[in-house]
Order: C-alpha cells, then sequence, then structure tokens
C-alpha cells in the first residue's frame, strides 16, 4: 500500500509539473492574445479619431475661412480654408491606408472623399466670385448649402466605420474572454490534481515526521532549521523593502522624465504654431511673385503682338507702294514671327507660369467640359488674362477671323447664350 501511494505521488507530482508547464505555455499565448487584442482596440480608436477630424480639420474650417473672409473681406481669414486644403489629403491617406489593412470596404468613404474635393473647389471658387465682388453669384451657390449635404454623407460614412471597429473591438474582446476561459479551466484543472497529492504528500509527511519527533537529533536540527529560515526570511524581507524602495524611485524618477517630456512638448507645438504664421506668410510672398511673373509674361505677349502688327502694316505697306517685297523685310518678318508665335514648348512655360496663379483654372474647365481641346484652353487662357482678338491672334499666329469662330466655338461649349459674356464667363473660373 505504502509503494503504491509512493507512485501515486509520483506521477502525481509528474502531471502537475506537465500542467505548469502547459498552463505557462498558455499565459504566453494568452498574454500574446492580450497585446493584439491591445493593438487591435488601439488602431480601431486611433481611426475613429482620425476620421472624426474630417469634420473639424476638413469640413469646418473651409466653411469658417469662406464665411469669414465673406464677412469681413480680408485674406487672413482664409488661413482656415488654406489649412484645410492642406490637411484633407494626408487625412484620407491615413485612414484609407489604416481602413484597407483592416480589410474595410472603401467605395462609400472614396465618395465621401471625392464630394469633399469637390466641396473644396467649390468654396474655391466662392472664394474668387468674392475676390471679383460677384456677390450676387456667391449668395446664389451658398445658398444651395451643399455643406449640409456633405456632412449628411460624412456622419453616415462615420457611423458605419464606427460600427466597423466596434466589430472588430468585440471579436477582439471575444477572443481574450475565450482565452480567458480556458486559462481558468486549466487552473481548476491543475487545482482538482494538485490539492489531492499535496493532501496525500502532507500525510506521509506527517507519518514521517511521528516516527522522526522520538529522536533529540531531530528536534535540534529542526531547530536550527527554524532559526536559519527565519534568518532567511528575514534577508528575503530586507531585499524585498530594497526592491520597493527601488521601483518607487523608478515610477518617480519615470514621472519626472513625463512631466519634463510634457514640458517640451509643449514648446515644440508653440514653435511649430510659429513656423506655420511663418510659412503662410512666405506662401503669399510666392504668391505675388508667380503674379509678378505672370504680369511680365502677359505684357511679354502684348509686346510680341504689337511688332507683329507694326510688322504686318509695313509688309502690306510695302505690296501697295511697290513691285515686290523687301526680301530683307520678308526675311526679318519671318525670324521675328517664328520667335513670337506662341509655340509648344513656349505654351509648357507659360501654362506653369499661369497655372501657378490660377492652379484650378485648367481644373475646373476640364472637370466642367471634359470634351474641350488643347487649343481651347489655350484661347481660354488668353482670355482670361484680357487679351483682344488681334493680341489673341498675333500670339497664336493665326488670323483674328480664326479667332473669332474658336470664341464661337467656346461659346458653345460653355453653353452661353448670345446676351452672355464669354470674358466674363470666364473671369469667374
Amino acid at each position: 500500500m505504502k509503494r503504491f501511494s509512493k507512485w501515486l505521488i509520483r506521477i502525481s507530482i509528474g502531471v502537475i509539473t506537465v500542467l505548469f508547464v502547459v498552463n505557462f505555455l498558455v499565459t504566453l499565448y494568452n498574454n500574446t492574445i492580450i497585446e493584439e487584442n491591445r493593438v487591435q482596440q488601439l488602431e480601431a480608436e486611433r481611426i475613429k479619431i482620425t476620421v472624426s477630424h474630417f469634420a473639424i480639420e476638413i469640413i469646418h474650417n473651409i466653411d469658417l475661412g469662406v464665411r469669414s473672409f465673406a464677412l469681413f473681406k480680408e485674406e487672413k481669414y482664409l488661413f482656415p480654408l488654406y489649412i484645410a486644403l492642406h490637411a484633407k489629403d494626408s487625412l484620407f491617406n491615413v485612414a484609407a491606408l489604416a481602413l484597407q489593412k483592416q480589410g474595410y470596404n472603401l467605395k462609400e468613404f472614396n465618395r465621401l472623399r471625392d464630394s469633399v474635393e469637390s466641396y473644396a473647389n467649390l468654396n474655391l471658387h466662392l472664394v474668387e466670385l468674392l475676390h471679383q465682388h460677384e456677390t450676387e453669384k456667391f449668395m446664389k451657390l451658398a445658398n444651395k448649402d451643399r455643406g449640409y449635404r456633405l456632412y449628411l454623407q460624412y456622419d453616415a460614412v462615420v457611423k458605419d466605420i464606427n460600427a466597423f471597429e466596434d466589430r472588430i473591438a468585440e471579436r477582439a474582446k471575444q477572443r481574450y474572454r475565450e482565452a480567458e476561459r480556458n486559462n481558468y479551466l486549466l487552473q481548476a484543472i491543475l487545482f482538482f490534481i494538485a490539492v489531492p497529492t499535496l493532501v496525500i504528500t502532507t500525510y506521509h509527511t506527517y507519518q514521517k515526521f511521528k516516527y522522526e519527533v522520538a529522536l533529540r537529533k531531530a528536534e535540534v536540527e529542526k531547530s536550527i532549521l527554524l532559526i536559519n529560515h527565519n534568518q532567511e526570511l528575514e534577508r528575503g524581507i530586507q531585499e524585498r523593502t530594497k526592491e520597493i524602495e527601488a521601483a518607487r524611485d523608478l515610477l518617480q524618477a519615470q514621472h519626472d522624465e513625463i512631466l519634463a517630456q510634457h514640458e517640451e512638448i509643449i514648446t515644440q507645438n508653440d514653435v511649430l504654431q510659429k513656423q506655420s504664421f511663418v510659412l503662410a506668410e512666405q506662401n503669399e510672398e510666392l504668391m505675388r511673385s508667380r503674379h509678378e511673373q505672370l504680369d511680365l509674361y502677359t505684357k511679354s505677349l502684348l509686346e510680341k503682338s504689337e511688332l507683329i502688327a507694326r510688322l504686318n502694316e509695313e509688309i502690306e505697306s510695302s505690296k501697295v507702294t511697290s513691285n515686290g517685297i523687301d526680301q530683307e523685310k520678308l526675311a526679318n518678318y519671318n525670324e521675328v514671327l517664328n520667335t513670337t508665335i506662341l509655340t509648344e514648348d513656349d505654351w509648357e512655360k507659360f501654362k506653369k507660369t499661369f497655372e501657378a496663379v490660377y492652379p484650378l483654372f485648367f481644373a475646373n474647365l476640364r472637370f466642367r467640359f471634359p470634351e474641350i481641346t488643347s487649343s481651347e484652353l489655350r484661347l481660354s487662357a488668353l482670355i482670361k488674362l484680357s487679351l483682344s482678338m488681334k493680341e489673341a491672334a498675333n500670339t497664336l499666329g493665326i488670323s483674328e477671323q480664326s479667332v473669332k469662330k474658336s470664341r464661337n466655338r467656346l461659346r458653345k461649349r460653355f453653353e452661353l447664350s448670345e446676351e452672355d459674356s464669354l470674358e466674363k464667363f470666364i473671369r469667374t473660373l
């Protein structure tokens, strides 16, 4: 019977050891699940916060900038609008990348992105109307209140994204609960095996102790053992006390470090804010420089146009006053003509300068009139710069009659009536 009990104890100890190893591995697995769940929940909250910034940093700032500018007519009130235009792409890109990693369907999200882009273009158009003192057109477009419809679309997308993120968080919690339940089950099995084993072991120890209790030496050894045990316990208490004090000092040092980092972050935020104002001033200076470059380019075009007109008059005069045209004058005329007509290379250089001042002009034309041709875009740009038909003809190297026909085609392209002014329409773009 005694031998059977010893074997039973050995088997139980082996099973307990295996269970402790399994418990250790399961604990590591549970910790991994907990960490993954924490990361998933943090990612879900980060996406919610990022999407919630759409309303504040984009839609609200666009409306705030345009309405403030409409009230006070000062360029500084457009700063929120420029901030929104600068932040919208980065916010949408960050959110889209995170949602795509999670397997979210971006169809409605991309529609919202397109709507925000269209709304931004509309407000830039409203600002341009205010710059041109077209108050009636501004009020007519503003009263359509497309911002409210955009907010409703945004609200629907945000609710769908939040529901999607909540489902991810709920799945993570479910995995955690399953891992926790398995861990409790393993602890219960370990308990029901370990406790009987400990009881049996205690019983045999007690029986053995009764046989040894009569011996003096055992009593002395027991006393020595208790003394040593107390000394070790005291040393353990002292070491533990030192560890607790060291941990407390470390926590205090970490707390002080966090406070210092917080103060440094506040200082960096102040520096970033100042840099933002400096950047805004630099952008204004750059825009003024670009306007000056475009004015110089336009002046050059006008001067070239006048030169061509004078040369044409000289050629016509030579035809009337003599039997033939002076070949030297004709060669000079061709040379000047080749250097003054707006070639493809000149057009690309001019286009870059023009788009720097009017960045949305060509984009709006292509968006509203997809079938518009390159020659019609050139003529539209020259009309935008207030060049006359004669000046445009000389610049493009065509006749005034050809320019007139091109203008008529533009009117049809823009669906303008006879009472509508082509120049006025193009200036509003």
